[in-house]
């Protein structure tokens, strides 16, 4: 065998070790370090892979807790949290496409979405998802995923998570794990 082979057939086995740890460390970061997000009220919980941050404000003169769960900063990812009251029968598609044509479709520069069916816990409760593009207040494109979980008959909570387009798609497996621990107290 000549050197320059033997070289080469080193630097190959170096190239897909180093590509093999690359791609260990990719799933490693999902899985690692999860933070339990506890609800100012006490209404719910979820987990948190490492990177998003809950940011906790209460008013002085109010009393009232305000929350915010970001992404490193508000612009690459922002999760806001609530609920909505629908009938014990609805479809979870249904539900989506109300939610769609009663506040998705004002929203600036608003694209369509299809709605999907999101599962949750191994089937055990129904959800549906809307990805939807739309733009910010200075024009700026964003991407909008928005999980719809139904934790009893008649009552919804929305998941919204909003950011630019480029950093929030790159964090769909992120948005489904957390839609998928959200859990009632």
């Amino acid at each position: 065998m000549s050197r320059s082979f033997q070289i080469s057939r080193v630097s190959s086995f170096a190239l897909a070790f180093f590509i093999l740890l690359a791609f260990a460390g990719i799933g490693a970061d999902i899985t690692r370090a999860q933070d339990s997000f506890d609800d100012p009220q006490g209404k719910y919980n979820l987990k948190l892979p490492t990177g998003w941050v809950a940011i906790i404000n209460q008013d002085r003169l109010t009393g009232k807790t305000d929350f915010l769960i970001v992404h490193g900063i508000r612009e690459n990812g922002a999760l806001k949290i609530s609920t909505m009251e629908v009938d014990a029968k609805t479809e979870m598609l249904d539900v989506a496409a109300k939610h769609e044509q009663e506040s998705l479709r004002f929203l600036s520069g608003y694209t369509k979405g299809k709605p999907e069916n999101f599962v949750v816990g191994g089937g055990q409760r129904n959800g549906a998802l809307i990805t939807y593009d739309f733009k910010n207040t200075a024009g700026q494109p964003q991407l909008g995923r928005t999980y719809l979980l139904r934790v009893n008959d008649t009552t919804v909570y929305l998941l919204r998570f909003t950011g630019r387009t480029n950093a929030l798609s790159s964090l769909r497996n992120q948005t489904d794990m957390i839609a998928r621990s959200f859990r009632l107290k």
